[in-house]
């Protein structure tokens, strides 16, 4: 029972560790930092994808009075200003919502006491709109991405443990990546696509490639380990398979 208690626990610290590398070096992580002006801070998020229902909202946190900013942006090489209004605490402005897919290009410039700051200093950050993603699709295939990566990572710890329970953890691994294949993945960007209601997008924009090579690998490595061949190598094989091809996701 201890051993148990270990393996789970961690495999839960793995999982939390490369789901937060996923995160951070993912190419649509927002840019965000904080800087001072008169030594007082301002920070601010600049988004990379919007999943908004209306407008993309942008917000500029700060205590200093008298801060003004505008947001540049750029849409069919035609270049628009959208000047930002005081809130409690700082500054916000809206761009109104783009079809799936389509993006813009923009950039902050905030003004006090007629010194302007730039940002990002160089160059303009991509802004791609997508369609709004119900939450329970996104808590779904957040306990069926998450929970099919922990059970494999549990498969792999099990090897520690004589491989009792393996063949129970392979499967419960292959169920829950074929509901994320087959009914999840589709639904999410089914969503993301804005397709509900409106058009019936392609196989190959429903299905993430990634997911299909674990799915696959994951089938394939069930039947050697309820067969009891190769079962150590290709536990470790798919494992970090499927790890690799989660950071592609």
């Amino acid at each position: 029972m201890k051993n148990q208690i270990i393996l789970w626990l961690s495999s839960l610290v793995i999982v939390f560790v490369i789901g937060y590398i996923k995160n951070v070096t993912d190419k649509d992580y927002p840019i965000t930092s904080t800087f001072g002006i008169e030594g007082k801070k301002v920070s601010y998020k600049l988004d990379k994808i919007s999943y908004n229902k209306s407008s993309y909202k942008n917000v500029i946190i700060s205590d200093i009075e008298g801060l003004k900013g505008k947001l540049i942006w750029i849409k069919d090489d035609v270049r628009h200003e959208t000047a930002y209004k005081e809130i409690e605490r700082g500054l916000e402005c809206e761009i109104p919502r783009l079809r799936a897919g389509q993006n813009i290009k923009y950039k902050v410039i905030l003004n006090y006491r007629d010194k302007f700051y730039e940002i990002p200093a160089q160059d303009y950050v991509t802004l791609t709109f997508w369609g709004n993603i119900p939450s329970p699709v996104n808590i779904l295939d957040f306990i069926f991405l998450y929970g099919g990566l922990l059970m494999s990572i549990r498969c792999l710890l099990e090897l520690f443990n004589k491989s009792m329970n393996l063949k129970k953890f392979s499967v419960m691994t292959c169920a829950l990546f074929i509901g994320l294949v087959t009914i999840i993945s589709p639904l999410k960007n089914s969503y993301k696509l804005g397709a509900i209601n409106h058009f019936v997008p392609q196989l190959t924009d429903l299905i993430e490639p990634a997911l299909i090579l674990i799915l696959f690998l994951w089938i394939v490595g069930s039947v050697f380990i309820f067969n009891k061949k190769y079962t150590t190598s290709v536990t470790i094989l798919i494992t970090s398979i499927t790890v690799l091809s989660f950071f592609f996701l």
